[in-house]
């Protein structure tokens, strides 16, 4: 059952992961900081309080009772995930939706499986797996496998994404010609719109 729950929380986070772009389409005239900080500011300050009020017992009590150093740690690791959100939307901004994401989902999926087991070699700990596990296990093998296997995906994807923008933009100019020509009268040749 915990399998089945943890492939519905999975599609879960996958849908509102691909989905939270698509209010973005209703506000194409405003600046990328702008809609972005409107959309920081409902999910890292709204929804999750509100969301662990209403799914955790007596969630204030928890947290007036936790020691002020794990909170200090919380916030300290939340802005170092805001400031990675920011940076990934810079990246989009500035390296396009396919290859921004393609490099940014490639490297956070091999950074994130494997240095916190290079972090164990380094400082072990009981009960956690080290990189010297990994490489010499059959399942941490298998592991490496599936993560090259998801590099080589992002690969693709990247390079089908950045192939269409290139198509789009060939399009967009030979459109911008085509517009051009006619608004100034001018005689429209057939090789440009080929």
């Amino acid at each position: 059952m915990q399998i089945i729950f943890g492939v519905i929380f999975h599609f879960i986070g996958g849908f509102a992961s691909g989905s939270f772009y698509i209010p973005y389409k209703k506000v194409k005239g405003w600046a990328w900081e702008s809609y972005w900080i409107v959309g920081g500011i409902f999910s890292w300050l709204i929804v999750p309080p509100l969301a662990a009020y209403l799914t955790i017992p007596d969630f204030s009590a928890i947290i007036k009772h936790t020691d002020g150093a794990v909170i200090g740690l919380t916030y300290f690791f939340g802005v170092l995930w805001g400031i990675g959100g920011l940076t990934y939307g810079l990246g989009v901004r500035y390296l396009g939706v396919s290859l921004g994401s393609s490099i940014i989902l490639g490297l956070s999926s091999v950074f994130g499986a494997l240095l916190p087991s290079i972090y164990y070699d380094i400082y072990p700990k009981s009960g956690k797996d080290t990189f010297t596990d990994i490489i010499g296990s059959s399942w941490g093998q298998l592991v490496i496998v599936g993560l090259l296997v998801c590099v080589v995906g992002i690969f693709i994807c990247g390079k089908a994404g950045m192939m269409k923008e290139k198509d789009l933009n060939a399009q967009e100019k030979k459109r911008k010609v085509l517009s051009l020509r006619l608004d100034w009268g001018l005689p429209l040749r057939l090789s440009l719109v080929s």
